[in-house]
């Protein structure tokens, strides 16, 4: 049986707020573990705000939307813009002693290090990130 869970963001970063809610709901109806929940967290709001700052540049006539499946043991992410998309490949590397103190820039790369799969899909429409991890689950509700 799969659980979806849908969130449409207007491109403004106090949107974001809205993802802790969001979050918890799956949180308690799934018995997230606590550690967990973090890393979704972290996950779910870096792509929300690569959406809102970098694909939609902060339009407000463009959406993000996050889509958030659990089917067998996975919690499949998917954030969309509406942007005209980039390359992932020429991104700066964060951990380059040029970057270390640059206030941002290391979004993709915490997504790639927190979960298993991550894949982009590019059209005229937008750019779709998908991410793929295993969920860790607690005995009991973990979530506060």
């Amino acid at each position: 049986m799969q659980s979806r869970y849908e969130l449409i963001l207007e491109s403004d970063l106090s949107e974001v707020r809205r993802v802790e809610g969001f979050v918890k709901t799956m949180c308690k109806e799934h018995r997230f573990e606590k550690n967990f929940v973090h890393d979704v967290m972290l996950l779910i709001t870096e792509a929300t705000n690569n959406a809102i700052i970098h694909g939609n540049k902060f339009n407000k006539d463009k959406h993000a939307t996050l889509l958030c499946t659990i089917e067998d043991g996975y919690l499949n992410i998917e954030v969309s813009d509406e942007g005209s998309g980039f390359n992932p490949n020429t991104l700066p590397n964060p951990l380059a002693p040029e970057n270390l103190l640059k206030p941002s820039g290391r979004g993709v790369f915490l997504i790639k290090n927190f979960a298993e799969q991550v894949e982009y899909a590019f059209s005229s429409s937008g750019t779709t990130l998908k991410i793929r991890t295993a969920i860790r689950y607690a005995e009991k509700s973990e979530c506060e």
